[in-house]
Parts: structure tokens; sequence; C-alpha cells
């Protein structure tokens, strides 16, 4: 067998059924010449090898479709389930529910075929015989394809619709004088082969040039002219061309214009952009199809416009748009400006560049929701401020365009971080974003009652970003940096103590409460006596203050007192006897401080006060014998009392205009829900201050409670202020929040820990600690105490030894009463006041990350606090007598590496000298040691050479015990131990020192 010179493919369509040809793929021979001479058979893909045709991609893609196109598989893919395999014959039958779903489904792979020989060369055929030379059945694609000729005219006999061919000459002929065969109808346009030449026409279906077949036109009567016009004329134009007579046909192949608008995006929470190009009556999105539209009318008289896009000149006008800095969102064809944050953003941008915009020939559509225009209009504010009592009062107007607005209805919306406002006119105003940042951190504590905008005078620091002051700031200032210490304090200041009482001298004249919550040992209490002492000295002087005298006590009656009732908000009343002060208050001018703190502190505070500010009046207001009448009361400078003492006698209390209420330790007011916080709320005071090492010990509510108490309304109700910060921060850690709370009480709260004013300090800090015993201590500490007395004094033998015996224990039995009578009654089950203060001031320690040494002569006092720690799983080192060589180093070696070990508790005999613990800041000693020199061996445990930092000891004695005796005698015989055990066994002291010890 002799092969052609060359073989190739070729594809064939055959008239299968009227108007239906199927496809077929076939090897045929070419010869030098250049003709197809022969059809050596059918296509396969698997045996194109054996020609020598390579099998491309498109070639595969292309027999793969005739291959679909069989008839059986044609059936089989249209089989739907059934269990006889349809013929195609049967699917193309008249009556068949499935032929046009057929016909398009061999109409979209025959174009693509057709598609793919035009693109590659491969010869095609319409017809063929196989048994004849291909050379004569070969339907080449036209060169130049005829036009059609579409026209419509219109007129009282309804549309007649003529089509028509042109050739490239410009040449008109009717399409029946044309031999035409329509291959595939679908997809547009269809595949035709006119005069022997596979061709499309226009963007035409094949099955619109059949009714031209056999005539010249097409006639639809008047009745359904609308319907044939809606659902053909118009569909036509939108992809041809179209001639017109009888009505009016445009063609617009440029943009009109740009045109811009806003409105929000159905997803996300914001406005965004949306330009448009206009084209006579229609407009189309960015990035929308450049596909041909027909606007028209549905009624006579008939008009269409053709609307072709012009790509190049639509980026044009877009390029006015991204000039003026604005950008596509990805994948949309919305647009937005570079201010990505806030809802409405985008929409403030098209309000403030409308000029800009218009000026560039770009049309701005005016923003608007649910019928309401918003305003271009800017708004401009002008506020004052007037002072009235203890509030501030914001007043001003708001302007936007012709619209004058009170700035009191704009409150609500900027506390709301709303930002429509409607005018008067029914039109929006935006209100800016900018008035947020600048307005909103200090209106959303501001109240609005009726036209009235009103803050707290301690709210003050929020309305500086206002533009506003009251001009109190500045002249407190002035008094702060002029103030010295009072020639009648008896102490020096240190440096950044006299930094602290200069900061509550100004909070003195601003009239605003402070809460001083420097680290434990830093002398809160000096620094607060010294701005009492500033404060008595200036009376008289400072009416502004209200603190000249009674009559000036009585202006500022209240001035920090909540208003929530109306009796809280009136000033106390007085009893007629005493509604002029008495000669002798005018000639005293009393200061009138109360000072609450927890029954520990009260012997302490008295002593600091006698040691320091001896020239103040002192009253101590506790116990069952206090006097409860107030016209006592209100002459002394200082009141001292208890927390649970204020609450019972708050009725009392309430009846006094006190200059100042201090609280100590006033975390013991953290509840707001408490008896204590809500009774000490209704004090009449003109100046608070609290006294906290932790203003937060559990929650941010505890801060609440302080800044309440010494500025009313500062954060506002409680439940704003959980909604507002404690919610934000605690459960999603909000800087921002963090950063606003910061700003509103760092002014009112000042903190300074001992690592900051470490260069002020001394490096050893050592201050005496006095507890009160509880009432069922004192009355076993008593008894035993009488008991004592009795027996030893009224049998007093220095050379006896069982006498000797006799007084070590009962004087050991004094001390562990002191301590915590269960170290002497096992069955004991109530409290001690010193085991409550101890672990009160370890928990201050541990929670400001200190490590403190606990050093006790008694280890079963040691395992009373141990005990605690065990029950709480808190890490702790440990050394008694009991503790071995090895143990002791790996405990010492615990507490120095290991962050978590905060406590070590020792035995003051047992780890009083040799021990070196740097890493303590903090040293408790929990009862005197005879020899004031063991305890000296004790606190050097810590302060030693090579630590860098201060050390604070804290010696912790119960008042009116033994314990008190022996840390005065200690300062009268630093050898007490061998005075009174010495080693010789005898005892070198005087029956009148053993009866002060137990006096």
């Amino acid at each position: 067998m002799i092969l052609p010179q060359t073989a190739e493919l070729l594809f064939n369509f055959d008239e299968f059924r009227t108007g239906i040809f199927l496809p077929k793929a076939y090897v045929v021979g070419r010869n030098e010449a250049g003709r197809l001479v022969h059809v050596h058979h059918a296509a396969k893909a698997s045996a194109l090898g054996i020609y020598d045709i390579e099998l491309t991609e498109p070639l595969a893609r292309a027999l793969s479709l005739v291959d679909a196109l069989r008839q059986s598989n044609i059936a089989e893919a249209h089989r739907k389930g059934a269990k006889k395999v349809p013929t195609l014959a049967g699917l193309l039958g008249d009556k068949s529910k499935e032929r046009d779903n057929v016909i398009r489904y061999l109409h979209h792979r025959s174009a693509e075929i057709l598609t793919l020989c035009q693109k590659h060369g491969w010869a095609v055929t319409v017809g063929l015989d196989v048994r004849k030379e291909p050379d004569g059945f070969l339907t080449p694609f036209a060169k130049a394809a005829p036009s059609p000729e579409l026209k419509f005219i219109i007129d009282e006999t309804g549309i007649n619709y003529q089509m028509r061919l042109v050739d490239e000459q410009g040449k008109s002929s009717p399409v029946r004088f044309h031999d035409v065969k329509v291959l595939t109808n679908h997809p547009t346009p269809g595949w035709l082969v006119v005069d022997k030449e596979l061709l499309q026409l226009g963007q035409l279906g094949g099955n619109l040039i059949k009714p031209f077949l056999s005539r010249d036109g097409v006639q639809v009567p008047p009745e359904k002219a609308d319907q044939y016009w809606r659902e053909f004329v118009v569909k036509i134009a939108e992809r041809n061309p179209i001639l017109a007579e009888g009505f009016t046909v445009e063609e617009i192949s440029r943009p009109d214009r740009l045109r811009i608008s806003t409105r929000p995006h159905p997803f996300e929470e914001r406005y965004y952009l949306y330009p448009e190009f206009v084209y006579g009556k229609k407009a189309f999105a960015v990035g929308s199809p450049l596909k041909p539209v027909v606007d028209f009318n549905l009624r006579t008289p008939y008009r269409l416009t053709r609307i072709l896009r012009d790509a190049a000149a639509e980026q044009d006008l877009l390029s006015g748009l991204t000039e003026a800095g604005l950008e596509q969102v990805p994948g949309s064809n919305a647009f937005r400006s570079g201010e990505t944050a806030g809802i409405y953003a985008d929409l403030r941008w098209l309000l403030e560049q409308e000029t800009a915009l218009t000026a560039k020939g770009i049309e701005v559509i005016t923003p608007e929701e649910k019928g309401q225009r918003f305003t271009s209009h800017e708004g401009v504010i002008s506020l004052d401020l007037v002072q009235e009592n203890d509030w501030l009062d914001l007043k001003g107007t708001v302007v936007v365009g012709p619209h004058e607005i009170p700035f009191a209805k704009l409150v609500r919306y900027i506390q709301r971080e709303e930002r429509r406002f409607e005018l008067p006119d029914g039109d929006i105003f935006l209100i800016p974003e900018e008035w947020f940042a600048k307005y909103r951190p200090g209106l959303q504590f501001a109240k609005v009652e009726g036209k009235k905008v009103r803050m707290a005078r301690s709210q003050a620091p929020l309305l500086a970003p206002m533009g506003l002051d009251t001009g109190m700031a500045e002249q407190a200032e002035r008094m702060a940096e002029a103030f010295t210490p009072s020639s009648k304090l008896k102490a020096t200041l240190r440096p950044y103590q006299l930094e602290g009482a200069r900061w509550l001298v100004r909070h003195h004249h601003e009239q605003l409460g402070a809460c001083l919550a420097d680290d434990m040992g830093l002398g809160k209490t000096l620094q607060t006596i010294s701005v009492l002492l500033y404060a008595k000295d200036r009376l008289g002087a400072d009416d502004s203050a209200g603190l000249a005298g009674p009559a000036g006590a009585k202006e500022g009656v209240n001035s920090n007192a909540p208003k929530a009732s109306t009796k809280q908000a009136q000033p106390a009343p007085q009893l007629d006897l005493f509604a002029q002060p008495a000669e002798d208050e005018v000639f005293l001018q009393p200061l009138r401080a109360l000072i609450v703190l927890p029954a520990s502190l009260v012997f302490n505070w008295r002593n600091e006060l006698e040691r320091f500010a001896p020239s103040l009046t002192v009253q101590t207001h506790t116990g069952q014998q206090r006097n409860k009448d107030p016209r006592v009361l209100r002459r002394f400078d200082v009141l001292l009392t208890t927390y649970q003492t204020a609450l019972r006698d708050i009725d009392i209390l309430r009846e006094i205009d006190f200059s100042y209420v201090v609280l100590d330790e006033s975390q013991q007011i953290k509840n707001r829900q408490s008896k204590v916080f809500k009774a000490l709320n209704e004090l009449n005071a003109v100046h608070r201050i609290s006294l906290s090492g932790t203003p937060i010990e559990n929650s941010l509510s505890d801060l609440w409670s302080q800044m309440q108490f010494i500025n009313p309304g500062l954060l506002r109700h409680y439940a704003f202020f959980k909604k507002a910060f404690i919610t934000p921060i605690e459960q999603h850690d909000d800087d921002k929040k963090k950063e606003q709370l910061r700003k509103l009480v760092s002014p009112h709260l000042l903190r300074r820990t001992k690592e900051e004013v470490a260069p002020d300090l001394p490096e050893l800090d050592v201050q005496h600690y006095y507890c009160e015993m509880t009432s069922a201590q004192r009355k076993l500490y008593e008894a035993e105490k009488s008991a004592a007395r009795n027996a030893l004094l009224g049998n007093f033998a220095p050379n006896d030894g069982q006498y000797k015996l006799r007084v070590v224990q009962t004087l050991t039995r004094l001390r562990q009463l002191a301590n915590h009578p269960v170290l002497m009654e096992s069955d004991y089950e109530k409290d001690s006041g010193k085991f409550g203060e101890v672990m009160e001031q370890w928990d201050t320690v541990r929670r400001a990350g200190h490590k403190v040494l606990i050093f006790s002569s008694m280890v079963k006092h040691l395992e009373l606090f141990r005990e605690k720690l065990l029950a709480a799983n808190e890490p702790h080192a440990w050394i008694t007598g009991s503790v071995n060589a090895k143990t002791r180093a790996n405990e010492v070696k615990r507490f120095q590496e290991d962050p978590s070990v905060q406590t070590f508790f020792i035995s003051i005999k047992a780890g009083g000298t040799g021990l070196n613990l740097t890493k303590a800041d903090y040293v408790f000693i929990l009862d005197p040691w005879w020899n004031p020199s063991i305890e000296d061996q004790a606190i050097a445990r810590a302060h030693r050479i090579g630590r860098t930092g201060n050390v604070f000891a804290r010696k912790f004695l119960t008042k009116d015990t033994i314990e008190e005796k022996i840390n005065k005698l200690q300062q009268r015989k630093k050898q007490l131990a061998e005075d009174i055990i010495g080693s010789g066994g005898g005892l070198d002291f005087d029956k009148k020192e053993l009866d002060y010890l137990l006096a």
C-alpha cells in the first residue's frame, strides 16, 4: 500500500435530519499538488501515530467533541435514567420534550469544533461522500464575510422586518439570493454555510436567517407590535446595528460623564463609593461587562438608543477619582477613600469633596438614607464654661448651614457615637469623626439635664482637650509649687514625700479628692499629716476652699458627696443651739479632719500625729466610752475613728461639716455594696483623701469605689463604668480603654513604688507597727496579767531559782497571748489582732511582687501563718532549729532563685545569723525579743552588702501588752536579756521593773 505524501484530519458535517448536522472526523491524504485525494478512515485519537499526526491538546478536544456527537453517545447523554436507551431520531422528533435541549447540546459542541477548525486550519467539508475525492467537498472559512443589513419599518400596518446581506464592496442583496445552510444556532453568532463558505453573520443566531431563505421580509401585525418590539427588535439591536423607518434610532459610543454616589455595603458595616459611567440615560458600574446595551421605550412612538461602551474613554474619566485619592476595593465595583476607619468615612469624604469633584466634571449624587438627604454643610461648635457649686456647666451652640442648634442636643449623639443627627429641615448632619475624638472622652461623663450639660468639678481635666479651662488648675499649680512644709511639722520630708505633699496641696486648692497610693513604707501618713498642717495654717485665709472656720466650712458642705438623694444633696442639719459657732470654736478654728482607719492603725496614727504634728488637737473616737456629742467632736483638729465605728456613728458624723475626710487602707471600701462604703459617701467634707497601697485589689470595680469616694461622679455610675471600662478591659484587654481610664484617674491618683524613689530612701527603714487586741484576746490577756501580778509581785524572791522560772514562764505566756491566744490555749477559736494585721500586710507585699522574711521567736507562731499559706497553695521557704544543714541550704537557694517563693519563715534563733537573703525587700519581726540586737541581726539577713535596693523592716507590737513594755525597755537597756536572765542565773533587775512589765 502506497501512502500519500502527507496525512491530515478533516472534519465533515452531514445532515442527519433537516437542519440537523452531525460532525465526523476523517484521516485524509493530500497529494503533492495540494489536493485532498483520499479518505483513509474515521479518525481516532489512539491511531493518529501511524500517520505521524501529532495529537495536540486542541486536536484531542476536537476529537472528543466529535465522539460526544455520535448518535449513540448523544442518546446516552439524554437517557436520564430510562431503562431503554432512546434513539437520536426519537429525541429530535416534533413531540419530544428533549428536542430543544438536544439541539442546543449539538449546536454548542459543533460550534466549538468549527471554531477550533478555523483557529488551527483544519479542513472542513459539508456533505462529504467518502468514496470521492474530499477536495471537491471542501467548505472553506470566508476571508471576508458579508454583514447583515437589518431594517425595521414601523407604520400603521405593524412592523416589517427585512434582512439583506452586504458584501465587502457594499453591495446588498436579499438572503434568498444566496445558497445558505444553517449549521448552528447556539451560541450567538451561529455558524452558516453561505455560498459554500463558512461564516458568521454579525451577532445573529443561525435560526434568525431561516425566515429570509424564501422571502425578503417578515410582517408583524399591529396587535403584536409591542410584544415583538420588546422581545425581538430590542434584543436584535443590542448586538447589531439596525436601520429604522418610522421610529428613532440613536447610537452613543462615548460616555457623557462620570457619576459617583455612596451607599452602605450589603455585608460590611460601612459605606462605600460607587462610580458609574453615564451614557445618555444609562449608567454603568466600574468593571461591568462592556457589551452593547439598548435604551428604549415600551410604547409608540418607539425610540431606541444603542450604547457602545468605550473602555479607553471610561478609564480616562476614572483617573479623576484616583487622582483624588480613591482606590478600588479588590474584587468589587466599590471604591474607598484613604480613610478606612468608621462606617461613614467614605460618605463624609464625598460630602467634603463635592465641590472639587463637581469642578472636575464629575456628577455627585447627594447621599441620602431612607429619603433623608445628608447635608454637605460643615458644623461649627462654640462652647462656654460656667462653674456652679460642684458642677461645671457647658453651654454652647452648633451651627450647621442655616441651622443653630443647642449644644445639649448633640451631646447624647456624641456619647452614643451616633453620627446621624437630624436637622430641623429633615436633612441629616453627619457629626464629624473629629468631634467624637475631641469631645466624647469628656462628654461621656457628662449629664444632660434639659438644656444643661453638666460635669462634676473633679472631671475638669477632661475639659482641656475640648479647649476649655476652669482656671483652677493653673492657680492650684502655683500654690503647690509655692508650698513649703509647715514650721509646726516636726519632720523633714524626703524629696519624693515633698512632691507627694505638693500634689495633695494642689488637690486642696482645686477642691478635688486625691488617692495617695504609694508603696507600703513610703510615708503616706507623714505626707497626709503635712497637708493637714498646711490646711490648718491657712484657716481664715482659704475662704475659697471652704476652710475659713465653721462658716467657711459650711459653704463647701457636701461638695464631694454623691447627689443620690435630696438628703445627701443638702448640707447636714445642725442643732439649733449651734446655729452660730460658739466663741471658743471661733477662737480655736478647729481643722475638723476625720481620719477613718482599721482599728490596728489608730494607735499608730495617734503616735505619728503626736510625734510629727503636736500642734494639732487629736481625739480618738473609738471604744465604748467614746464621746458621741457632735458639738464636742467638731472642736478638734483631727478625729481618729475606725471603719466600723464610723458606720455605727454615721448619723453623728453626718452632723459635722468636715474640712477633710481621710481613709487609710481605703481598700476597706472596695465593695460598693457594703454598708461602710455607702455610709462614708454620705459624710460632708470639702476635701477627701484615700490612702492605699493597693487601690485595685481584685478588679477595676475596686478603683471605681476609690474614685467614687474621693470624687463622686468622676467615673459616673457603676453600670456605665462596667460597660465603658470593666468589660472592654478585663474581658477584651482593650488598650484604648486602658489609656482612656488612665487619663481619667491619673490626675487624682499618685502611686510611687519603692524602686522609683529608691535614691530618696534610706537603705534601711525600720518602723514599729502597733496592733490592737481583739476583745476576746484582751479578756484572756488581762486575766493572765492580773494573776501574774498577784503571784509574782506579792511574793517577790529574786534569789529563788524556782521563782526565776515562774517569771520566765509567766512572761512567755503573756507574750503568747499578745501574739495569738491559740499559742497558749489550743481550743481558742477566735481572732488575734496581730495575726489579722500581719496577714493583711503580707498580702499587700505579695501582691506588689516583693519578697519578705518573717521572723518569730516562737515556732508555733510561725506555724499559724504557714498553715494559711499551705491552705492557699502559696509557695514558701521554712527554717527552724529542727531543719538540717542540707535542707537549710536548699531553702535559702529556693528563696533566692525562685520568683514564685515570696515568703521565708525563719525562727529568730535558727536563722538570725549566718544567712544571706538579699532578695528580700521586707522583713517582718512578729514579736519583740528581749535583746534588740537579735532583731537587728535578723533584719541584717536581708540588709547586707551586695544588695541593691532598700529594705523595709516592720516590728509588730501588740498595744497595751508586755510587747509594748519590752520595746520601751529596749530603748533604755540594750542588753535586756542579760539583765533579766543572766548567764549567772541571777536576776539583775528590781521589783520596779517587773512591776512595769506586768502593769
